[in-house]
């Protein structure tokens, strides 16, 4: 082991359930998605696969049991894991493979039975998978250094920041990050502009909107966690016939990153393309 890691996922998880430590073929496996929408055998998934592992939790069990047969049909045990910014992964469980049913040539359906001994360490360990290993699935052997141990996938309903392409908050959550000035988000929100996009999940109308100052996302926002309506026209309007209307049904994401010095006109150019594609002008709730 490298004198330099304090220590490794191996060491971690060692001792915690005999049948475990008695296997020999063990997989790591870092399931990574950036896309916004995921297609897997007849699913479709409108959101990301971190979103979908905290929202949709048997969806995403059924992604990790769809594998390639090779890749998986000799290996007793998976140590799951989710990705999160840059190289690091986040542990979310360790699954025994209790067998699988052949789709085809080339895939199976796994029966991953997660196995327990490891709940105290489940969501909270965050490994570097490490720049040069670039295959999402790898063997036991291959140490991984445990780099922080923090509190968990949730804290007092705000999830852990993970990267912008996973930001999915509701107006309960946005107010609390805002008025806590919780640091891992205001950091980040700080650090750049965006294209943001905000869903009225009663109808599935959207907003378009950008940010182009020197305090980035978390200066836009938080005149939406203070108002609800961040005083756009037509969201204002939904609030002034129902005060809790943001609270109930609106969604904050972020479409696109852009740099904390972005040019005005440059971001609105960005936005209005992004309106143009969702066509929030016509069917959603843009007014210019």
């Amino acid at each position: 082991m490298d004198n330099n890691i304090i220590i490794t996922i191996q060491e971690l998880l060692t001792g915690r359930n005999i049948e475990f430590d008695m296997a020999t073929r063990i997989k790591l496996v870092r399931h990574k998605e950036n896309k916004a929408t995921i297609h897997f055998l007849n699913e479709t998934y409108m959101g990301s696969l971190y979103h979908m592992y905290r929202y949709d939790h048997a969806l995403f069990l059924k992604y990790q049991s769809h594998q390639a047969t090779e890749n998986f049909n000799t290996v007793e045990y998976i140590v799951s894991f989710i990705g999160e910014s840059g190289q690091e992964a986040r542990f979310v469980g360790v699954f025994k493979n209790c067998g699988h049913e052949t789709r085809d040539e080339k895939t199976s359906m796994f029966d991953f039975q997660e196995v327990e001994g490891f709940e105290i360490l489940k969501e909270r360990v965050i490994i570097n998978w490490g720049e040069s290993a670039i295959s999402w699935h790898q063997w036991w052997r291959n140490d991984k250094e445990v780099v922080r141990i923090d509190k968990g996938i949730s804290n007092d309903k705000v999830p852990p920041f993970v990267q912008y392409e996973d930001v999915v908050l509701n107006y309960e959550q946005l107010r609390k990050i805002i008025d806590t000035q919780n640091s891992e988000w205001k950091s980040k929100l700080e650090a750049c502009n965006c294209i943001y996009l905000i869903l009225d999940k009663s109808n599935g109308k959207h907003y378009i909107g950008s940010t182009y100052n020197k305090q980035g996302i978390w200066g836009r926002w938080s005149i939406y966690a203070e108002t609800g309506h961040g005083n756009d026209v037509s969201l204002k309007e939904l609030l002034d016939n129902d005060s809790l209307y943001a609270e109930k049904y609106f969604q904050w994401s972020i479409l696109e990153t852009l740099p904390l010095n972005v040019v005005d006109t440059v971001a609105i150019d960005r936005e209005s393309l992004y309106k143009e594609k969702f066509g929030t002008r016509d069917f959603g709730y843009n007014n210019n």
